[in-house]
C-alpha cells in the first residue's frame, strides 16, 4: 500500500497483544483498522488471501493454505480517539507493520474487561501484562485513554491495582 502512496493499515487486537507480549498471548487471526478496506483487500488478494464463504463477514479475508484470517474491524483507530502520532512502526524481514500504541491497547483491553456484568479475566490479564511490559508508557495519556474508553469507570490506578493482585511467577 505504501508503494502506491496509500497509508498502510494498523494492526490491533489480539495479534498486537501477541506482538507486544512476545507470544505470551496468542491469537489465530489478525485485526486491522484502515479507512482503505478495499485497497487493503486488493493487496491481500495479491498474496493469496480470498473472500470468505457466503454468510461470513465481508470484512474478512482468509489465506486458505494457512487458514489465517484477516479482518478490518474499523476505519479510524479507536474510533478516531487515538493520537495517530503514537502509532508504532516495526520493521520486519518482508516489510514494516504499523501497530496500535501500547497505551491504546491497554485502554482497549480495560474497556473490554469492564464491558460486561463481570470483569472479563482474559482482558484483565492482558491489560495487566501489557502494563508490565510497557517500558516507556505515557502514564498521563494512558490514564486519560482508559477513562475515555471505560466511560470514566476506570483509570490507570485500576489496572495498577489489578497488577498488584496478579502473580507472574
Amino acid at each position: 500500500m505504501r508503494k502506491q502512496g496509500l497509508t498502510p493499515p494498523i494492526l490491533v487486537g489480539g495479534a498486537a497483544v501477541e506482538f507486544y507480549t512476545g507470544g505470551a498471548v496468542t491469537t489465530g487471526d489478525f485485526d486491522f483498522v484502515t479507512p482503505l478496506q478495499d485497497e487493503f483487500f486488493q493487496e491481500l488478494e495479491k498474496v493469496g488471501f480470498g473472500r470468505p464463504p457466503p454468510g461470513r463477514s465481508p470484512r474478512i479475508r482468509i489465506h486458505v493454505p494457512s487458514a489465517l484470517g484477516v479482518e478490518v474491524v474499523s476505519g479510524p483507530l479507536m474510533d478516531g480517539r487515538a493520537d495517530m502520532a503514537r502509532v508504532v512502526e516495526v520493521d520486519l524481514p518482508d516489510g514494516a507493520v504499523r501497530l496500535i500504541p501500547i497505551e491504546e491497547l491497554i485502554a482497549d483491553r480495560m474497556a473490554q474487561a469492564l464491558a460486561g456484568s463481570r470483569i472479563d479475566p482474559t482482558m484483565r490479564s492482558q491489560a495487566v501484562m501489557l502494563l508490565a511490559l510497557g517500558s516507556a508508557l505515557d502514564r498521563a495519556y494512558l490514564d486519560r485513554r482508559i477513562g475515555e474508553e471505560t466511560g470514566g469507570e476506570a483509570g490507570l490506578a485500576t489496572v495498577e491495582s489489578w497488577a498488584r493482585e496478579e502473580d507472574f511467577s
